[in-house]
């Protein structure tokens, strides 16, 4: 484990570019060779590289001289790719760490765990929120039971627009129903599932959700969303927009014995009686949250090293996957309890 881990981009938009940038930031991480199909991504990963390869297709790169296999295949591209793509790197050997959402369905996050698995390879998932300097309020708060037994929970995510792509590939895919998957409920909906997850320490019982298209069109991925995970004596309601005309993001726990509300940069806390407010720094309005890439990586290799601990991140694949699948569900049938 002290040698550096050759590492491959698979996907080399706004993403790829940034963990380029994160894996020189970090110590154990070469990248070795970047993958995309737009001429104009892999010449500008070619300047970047220094000595790295480029090539078409991951399947390409997997084909290479046995020597040149990279450890890692990191995959950043959007999410139509991310299961065929899983897949062929973990057949070829490789570990994966995947960009989120790792699978829209449960049963193809299952397949994926089950392949990793016969291949004894890592997958893992790059959930960087897991990692923000919020997520560390909260599981602190929770974990410590500074609030008590955790009850309920809110997360409020609300921009004026989805995030954009690079200008050579499809700066609009997350509107792309063919590309994406899904609207505002797969991209940041994920991250606020998973976030979930781990606070409340199991999957929801049940789920339910609305969302709202572009013009009321069925057609258009979701760009509002609001759902509720049910864990049976506590609960988390999550809502989510593309169209609120603002930037902000509000989390907040509530326990037995206290709260703890985080708005932007702005943490504010009751517990035993008293209540405490002071400054957080905010997450970036950098889509890529570089700074958040350094813990993440300390985590991969972490678990890499111990593959008895694989099962975490592969468990919350499947119930990331699941719930979100439930979410669209519901949200189908007009916003009903969907059980997981």
């Amino acid at each position: 484990m002290n040698m550096p881990l050759k590492v491959a981009l698979s996907g080399f938009g706004t993403s790829g570019g940034a963990r380029l940038a994160g894996y020189r930031s970090v110590a154990g991480a070469e990248v070795v060779a970047v993958v995309d199909p737009g001429e104009q991504a892999r010449a500008r990963a070619a300047q970047l590289l220094d000595g790295g390869r480029v090539f078409g297709s991951l399947e390409e790169l997997l084909a290479s001289p046995t020597g040149a296999a990279p450890d890692v295949v990191d995959i950043c591209s959007p999410p139509v790719f991310h299961v065929p793509q899983t897949r062929a790197a973990l057949a070829a050997g490789a570990h994966v760490i995947c960009e989120k959402p790792v699978a829209v369905t449960g049963e193809e996050a299952r397949g994926l765990v089950e392949l990793a698995r016969s291949r004894g390879r890592l997958l893992f998932p790059f959930h960087n929120y897991g990692t923000s300097p919020v997520m560390r309020e909260l599981s602190t708060a929770v974990e410590e039971a500074g609030i008590g037994r955790l009850e309920s929970a809110v997360f409020r995510i609300l921009r004026d627009r989805h995030a954009r792509g690079v200008a050579g590939f499809a700066p609009d895919w997350r509107r792309s129903r063919e590309l994406a998957g899904g609207g505002i409920l797969l991209d940041h909906g994920t991250h606020c599932v998973y976030m979930a997850l781990r606070l409340f320490g199991r999957p929801p019982k049940q789920v339910s959700c609305t969302v709202g298209r572009a013009g009321g069109d069925p057609a258009a991925v979701d760009e509002e969303a609001r759902l509720r995970l049910d864990f049976g004596d506590s609960h988390c309601d999550i809502e989510l927009s593309w169209t609120s005309g603002v930037r902000s993001n509000h989390y907040s726990v509530h326990g037995s014995g206290g709260w703890l509300r985080i708005d932007d940069g702005v943490v504010e806390s009751a517990a035993g009686g008293s209540t405490h407010r002071r400054n957080l720094v905010s997450p970036s309005k950098d889509q890529t949250h570089l700074e958040w890439f350094p813990p993440m990586y300390r985590e991969f290799r972490g678990v890499l090293a111990d593959p008895v601990s694989w099962h975490r991140p592969a468990t919350e694949i499947v119930e990331t996957a699941r719930v979100v699948e439930c979410a669209y569900a519901s949200a189908a049938a007009g916003g009903p309890e969907v059980p997981l």
